[in-house]
């Protein structure tokens, strides 16, 4: 069913409901404020401040040809969109937007066409048997980064797992340059990476950056592809900002601009489609009066307080996994242990929160790493704050600055989110073979 809604959603933007004929029988009247939320050469992506209460998110794509641009954030015209429209039910669906758009609101009705399945959860126990990926990507950047390739937004503590239960939905379809939008800051810096991989790839791996220990001053604010080669169209899926290409590629360009994180800003996170997504409890118990800090601040923060507790002198990692009280008992737990336990009390906190997997790379010098993806698996925990998302690795791995060190105690406890990441390539390879020979 998902691998149905992105074909659908990669096609509608050059078809229209037929004006006569039609199986569809009824619509649903939508009047609501909006933000633009995205853009890209061809394309506005808005989300709808949807008035009613049944709604969760309503999210449409718009070609610039079809409207004119008022301002940084209004759009004004009319005509029929692809989109998607989420109630709070958890009935999801992929159709059109009919109706205009003015300088504040849209106004006009929305035909649902397919259903969208919600997405069992990702199993890692029938993946025993299947090898190891060969894959390397050497890049060169003046600053180390982590390849980031998915995220997790739940844990199923009976197993130890981390689990990803959001279905993928494509909201950006262009050719690079393509910008991702995360967060605001200042003192900012454009880095240059480039990537180069060992076997052609479907599955981009994007440059990042994480705040190590105490410390949460540094941001990602956006990240630029700037090219891939050979030259091909690329989806940005959410949830998590993954990257695809609708052919296999040898190389990607990309610009990081990274920013410091300055108390004066204020951000409306709206750029970001799917925060609300990643704010829902995980359902795990945990005994806050094992926690001696009352999170007075919020936001930023609250982040920051946290850390500073689990930065002290009470915790150490382990290379075993533990239940998140027994972690907040004895002091100990692996390195996914904390990235549950940050992101559970984070999320309780009302602050959206995910877990996120990259890999670590190994310096070459002169400003070279390679990055072997059979195993040197890295965890971190995202935030959602008024200044967009934060990266940060939950305790401090400061001893280890050189991220290639930290693979031996990395590995083991990150070998589970690894052996899901692996599926999830799997099935968009398969998806992306279908659709170019649909």
């Amino acid at each position: 069913m998902s691998a149905l809604i992105m074909l659908l959603l990669g096609v509608m933007l050059a078809i229209r409901p037929a004006a006569s004929g039609s199986s569809v029988t009824y619509s649903i009247s939508i009047s609501a404020p909006y933000f633009i939320v995205a853009s890209t050469n061809n394309d506005f992506i808005i989300e709808l401040i949807a008035q009613q209460s049944n709604v969760k998110y309503a999210v449409m794509v718009i070609p610039r040809a079809s409207v004119k641009l008022m301002s940084s954030n209004a759009i004004e015209g009319q005509g029929i969109f692809p989109g998607i429209l989420d109630f709070a039910n958890d009935s999801d669906y992929a159709g059109f937007y009919e109706g205009s758009i003015n300088s504040t609101s849209f106004i006009g009705t929305f035909t649902p066409i397919i259903e969208v399945g919600k997405p069992s959860t990702l199993s890692y126990s029938a993946l025993s048997s299947l090898v190891n990926v060969n894959l390397t990507v050497y890049v060169k950047s003046g600053i180390p980064v982590l390849l980031r390739y998915f995220t997790f937004d739940n844990y199923n503590s009976t197993g130890n797992e981390l689990i990803s239960t959001q279905s993928s939905v494509p909201v950006i379809t262009d050719y690079p340059p393509i910008t991702i939008s995360l967060a605001v800051g200042t003192d900012c810096n454009t880095f240059i990476i480039y990537e180069n991989f060992s076997q052609p790839i479907e599955v981009i791996p994007m440059p990042f950056i994480i705040n190590v220990g105490k410390s949460l001053t540094l941001i990602v604010s956006n990240i630029t592809l700037v090219s891939v080669m050979p030259f091909t169209e690329v989806n940005v899926l959410e949830p998590g900002d993954l990257l695809a290409s609708k052919e296999p590629i040898d190389a990607a360009v990309f610009k990081l601009m990274i920013c410091h994180v300055s108390q004066g800003l204020n951000y409306t996170g709206i750029e970001a489609l799917y925060a609300r997504d990643y704010v829902e409890p995980l359902g795990i118990n945990i005994s806050w009066g094992l926690i001696p800090i009352s999170f007075n601040a919020s936001g930023v923060l609250a982040i920051k307080e946290l850390l500073s507790y689990l930065n002290g002198d009470h915790f150490m990692i382990s290379n075993t996994t533990y239940p998140i009280d027994y972690t907040l008992v004895n002091g100990t737990g692996s390195f996914t242990d904390y990235a549950v336990l940050t992101m559970a009390i984070l999320r309780s906190l009302g602050i959206p929160t995910r877990i996120a997997l990259g890999f670590a790379g190994e310096s070459l010098g002169n400003d070279a790493y390679v990055y072997h993806l059979d195993g040197n698996a890295v965890i971190w925990v995202e935030a959602f704050t008024s200044f967009g998302w934060v990266a940060f690795e939950p305790i401090s791995t400061s001893q280890f600055h050189d991220y290639s060190q930290l693979l031996s105690i990395v590995l083991y406890t990150a070998l589970v989110s690894f052996l899901l990441m692996i599926p999830w390539i799997i099935g968009y390879y398969i998806y992306y073979y279908l659709s170019r020979r649909s």
